[in-house]
């Protein structure tokens, strides 16, 4: 919870910034940068994340992957800051608080979709068309696959979930069959 609210603090603060800016996708595409050497290394990720590195260490650290990818100074700034205020290890929840501040700003939202097996370009397509049309905003879809479904398909929007999974559906017979029994 404490997380979350953090999370949403510094991304807002981000925001804020990239709009005077005119940055808003570019400090997207950083923290993504970022987030993606942190997820891919997990020596990085242990020593920024543990308090018992010292902070002169972790900034020589960091200044080296500066040196490694294009960040805008801003981003570095931000990035310097976390590292001061101890708020590095909520980068992940401030990137994912940051994307959907700039979605509520552009109208679109986020949906999950979990299918049994993986979806063709055409079907997810079809598939962000007719959730649109349910939000009356532009979707963009997170697609995972869960063999675990047996068939058909999971979708999450704004809150509401949409099961028409066979694995939800034998559930719902075998439940039935309970009750009538």
């Amino acid at each position: 919870m404490k997380g979350d609210v953090v999370a949403k603090r510094y991304a807002k603060a981000l925001y804020d910034l990239g709009g005077e800016e005119g940055l808003g996708d570019t400090f997207l595409k950083d923290l993504e940068a970022i987030v993606s050497i942190v997820e891919a290394s997990e020596e990085f990720r242990a020593v920024m994340m543990s308090p018992l590195y010292d902070i002169i260490l972790k900034r020589r650290i960091l200044k080296g992957v500066f040196s490694k990818i294009a960040l805008t100074k801003y981003t570095e700034s931000f990035l310097n800051i976390l590292l001061d205020k101890d708020r590095f290890v909520y980068l992940g929840s401030i990137l994912d608080s940051y994307r959907q501040i700039l979605d509520e700003a552009s109208g679109r939202v986020r949906a999950s979709v979990i299918s049994a097996s993986p979806l063709e370009k055409a079907q997810i397509e079809r598939i962000a068309v007719t959730l649109s049309k349910v939000v009356n905003k532009e979707v963009e879809l997170d697609v995972t696959v869960d063999p675990s479904l047996i068939g058909g398909l999971i979708a999450e929007v704004e809150g509401m979930m949409y099961d028409g999974s066979v694995k939800t559906q034998i559930s719902r017979l075998k439940q039935s069959l309970k009750g009538e029994i």
